[in-house]
């Protein structure tokens, strides 16, 4: 030990789990043991990190519960003075419907950029 080039130790606790998808891993990669595998995929120049900031979605839920609860006082509202024509609920139909839109497509884009990230390893 005393002649060994690499002289300083990490120390990482793992789930059961967890240690059984990284043996795995390492099974399917070209690496010897752990200690190679680790400073391949720890050490590699071109590895990224993707963060999601979703410091935004805290904001869209707030406002889509604000959105639901004006939804249920006109809903009432209509239901009780019958003022709502069929044209104006059709508009308002549309307009949730491409609020849904919007929000499922913005969190698909999230969920597609993760698989890409993850399965890059």
């Amino acid at each position: 030990m005393e002649n060994r080039y690499r002289t300083n130790l990490k120390k990482v606790f793992l789930t059961d789990q967890e240690l059984v998808n990284l043996n795995d891993r390492i099974a399917q990669s070209s690496c010897k043991n752990f200690s190679a595998y680790a400073r391949k995929v720890l050490l590699n120049p071109n590895m990224t990190f993707l963060t999601i900031d979703t410091s935004n979605y805290d904001d869209l839920v707030f406002e889509l519960k604000r959105i639901g609860n004006n939804l249920n006082q006109i809903a009432r509202t209509v239901n009780q003075t019958h003022l709502l024509t069929s044209s104006d609920r059709e508009l308002l139909v549309q307009g949730i419907g491409q609020l849904i839109k919007e929000v499922e497509s913005d969190f698909n884009l999230k969920c597609q950029q993760l698989r890409e990230f993850y399965g890059r390893h």
